[in-house]
């Protein structure tokens, strides 16, 4: 019996442990942990990324880390991400002039004109949300991917996982909407370009 873990910190610290045993998971990191019930859910991948690429449970009686989640309590995937676009990146957009609602929002800026449109992965499960953004400019023929040109500099998809706190998710969006989409928008040149 390895012990009670009964804080966020000693979960991070045992499936951190963890993880450092484990061959081909070299470089991962802890990206967040959350209570699940009997269980603290984990989420872990490579440094300076949101992307949660292994899932692993610590039970808080005994300490064992095994992968995966068990059980599905409290909110989902699904509200965390509906939440966060609700009070942090809709009124944002709204903020730098978008209008719209859903899944697209569209900034007119003099005689320029652009839209983003909110992508979500057909693979999104009750644990994990994995969205993206694509962009275009009225008038430059061309659409492509936030992460494309953006700080990311590639087909970024952004992820929500259940439980876990979306502050730096919604940051890191907001980041590249308003640095790199806003501009092309308003300069009228294509995405990319």
């Amino acid at each position: 019996m390895l012990g009670v873990i009964d804080t966020e910190a000693a979960a991070s610290a045992a499936v951190q442990g963890w993880l450092d045993s484990l061959a081909g998971a070299e470089g991962f990191r802890v990206k967040a942990v959350a209570d699940g019930g009997p269980v603290w859910r984990a989420v872990a991948g490579r440094p300076g990324t949101h992307l949660g690429e292994f899932c692993a449970r610590v039970d808080k009686t005994t300490g064992v880390v095994q992968a995966g989640f068990v059980p599905q309590v409290g909110p989902s995937a699904r509200d965390g991400y509906v939440l966060m676009m609700r009070s942090v990146v809709v009124p944002e957009l709204r903020r730098l002039g978008f209008s719209g609602s859903g899944r697209r929002f569209t900034m007119r800026a003099g005689k320029h004109a652009g839209t983003i449109a909110f992508q979500q992965s057909r693979g999104n499960t009750w644990m994990g949300v994995k969205f993206t953004a694509d962009v275009s400019v009225a008038g430059s023929g061309g659409t492509a991917r936030l992460g494309s040109i953006s700080h990311h500099g590639g087909d970024h998809w952004w992820a929500v996982w259940a439980g876990f706190p979306t502050g730096d998710v919604a940051a890191d969006l907001i980041t590249a909407i308003r640095d790199h989409a806003v501009p092309a928008i308003k300069g009228g040149r294509g995405p990319g370009a």
